[in-house]
């Protein structure tokens, strides 16, 4: 027994040094990974960057449009990725001259996957999720899936929510995940960090998780051709106003689309998420799911997919979760920023106008780029929002004195008229889709309360950004 020992103990040491030896030489192989990894997606980013839609229209001169109706056509003409500088921000105001705050931005990918179906799908939705880490501040940019884009490393140009599977099928370097996060890094003229994936299952879990979300439902909705995963039609229905939606009614109202098309959809499901984060943070629920995250993860695991490290997500949590959910800023690049038309193959797309995406897109970032305490010079070049003003009450020209009160802050007026009906007491001014702060600078120039009086439509029914009824409070300063 004594004689054995020592020949135990060689072949013990053996074995343990053997397991060092190769710790040591896989350490040593993925911390020289890690290293050229970093260095080819920093590389791969600035060149993202560099070739995007946005790069061109830098230097070149913005004509301003000399009628709203001039400013509402789009050119006809495909966008092509150029090589140039990143676009530059807007000024800030002179004094500090802070440096604007350096961005996270995660992309969110859902996907229609039925149990019967092989091979990737399309994205039935994609927004983009700017942080900023420093003050709070968010951003949701709706992609609608029709926008017509250049489509990185491959040569094509084709509607966005095909690059997913594009990326897929290609074999692209990151996939599917991947080349949807380049593809939109190239349209907006910004990297993407991270992406998430979720799935209609994984949707489902998430709201109920968190025990349902309330959303304000702004019109009534009644869609008799909501698809079913049989690939049959039932009715959705929902009336205006509050709501407390589970999991599979929030999904409905999320992707219904036959009642107010694409634009309203995207729109919805901002507030979706929008619902689910005052939602967690209003109820204090983050330490409760952090203290879950591996078991929330393995439950969730054929559902949703990210390349978001568990460290960086359990960061940004608790960095959130003292703060609300109301500094968000909500974009829906629709038909007011683009031409929807028919491709040479016949197929229904949205061809983008550069110059008006450009204004939303740097009016957006500066929203949620500024630091605290610094004001923007300019929010967004005036001319290029579309505002329509309406009479709300009983005083004749009501609605011609406001405009010409805003025309003379250099404000560009789309159209006048009368209100459905004329008893308004408090004015109304209707955000269809421009950066919150600029909704909030109307307001301001009319002697409002933004808080009091903005409130965010859907789909306008005529082409303005923004529309504004007269009530009774503002009679006061058109004498």
């Amino acid at each position: 027994m004594h004689s054995t020992s020592p020949q135990r103990g060689r072949r013990i040491g053996a074995r343990r040094f053997a397991t060092i030896v190769t710790s040591v030489y896989a350490v040593a192989i993925l911390s020289l990974a890690l290293l050229l990894g970093t260095r080819l997606h920093e590389w791969a980013r600035q060149r993202i960057v560099q070739t995007s839609i946005l790069a061109e229209l830098t230097d070149a001169p913005v004509a301003a449009p000399s009628s709203i109706s001039s400013a509402s056509s789009a050119p006809s003409v495909e966008p092509q990725p150029v090589a140039n500088d990143a676009p530059a921000q807007l000024a800030v105001d002179a004094g500090a001259q802070p440096e604007p705050a350096q961005l996270l931005s995660i992309l969110l990918l859902g996907t229609d996957e039925r149990p019967d179906e092989y091979g990737p799908t399309r994205t039935d939705t994609m927004i983009l999720l700017s942080i900023n880490p420093d003050t709070g501040a968010m951003g949701m940019l709706s992609l609608p899936r029709d926008l017509w884009v250049p489509i990185p490393g491959l040569g094509v140009t084709t509607k966005i929510n095909t690059a997913y599977m594009l990326g897929e099928l290609q074999d692209y370097p990151g996939g599917g995940p991947q080349l949807a996060k380049d593809t939109v890094s190239s349209f907006v003229g910004r990297p993407v960090d991270y992406f998430v994936r979720v799935n209609f299952d994984g949707f489902r879990e998430i709201i109920d998780l968190i025990g349902g979300v309330t959303v304000e439902v702004p019109n009534t909705i009644h869609d008799e051709e909501y698809p079913t995963p049989d690939y049959g039609v039932e009715t959705f229905h929902i009336d205006a106003g509050t709501h407390h939606l589970d999991g599979e009614t929030a999904l409905k109202y999320a992707r219904t689309r036959h009642n107010d098309g694409d634009y309203s959809r995207a729109r919805r499901q901002q507030d979706i998420i929008r619902a689910v984060a005052q939602q967690v943070l209003n109820a204090g629920m983050i330490p409760q799911l952090l203290a879950k995250a591996p078991q929330l993860l393995a439950t969730m695991q054929n559902s949703i997919e990210t390349d978001i490290p568990i460290a960086t997500g359990i960061e940004l949590a608790q960095r959130f979760q003292n703060r609300a959910a109301s500094d968000v800023q909500q974009l829906v690049l629709d038909n007011r920023y683009g031409e929807e038309t028919f491709s040479s193959e016949g197929a229904w797309i949205l061809l983008p106008d550069r110059t008006r995406v450009r204004t939303a897109l740097n009016a957006f970032y500066a929203a949620i780029e500024t630091p605290g305490g610094a004001q923007p010079v300019a929010l967004a070049d005036p001319k290029s929002v579309r505002i329509e003003i309406l009479n709300g009450t009983t005083s004749p020209n009501a609605a011609a004195r406001t405009a010409a009160l805003l025309q003379q802050q250099g404000w560009q007026i789309a159209s006048i008229g009368d209100a459905d009906r004329s008893d308004y007491a408090q004015s109304i001014v209707i955000n269809y889709g421009v950066a919150d702060a600029v909704a909030a600078e109307v307001s301001t120039d009319l002697n409002l309360e933004p808080a009091q009086a903005q409130i965010n439509g859907l789909a306008a029914s005529a082409p303005v950004d923004i529309r504004i009824v007269v009530g009774r409070d503002l009679l006061g300063i058109l004498q």
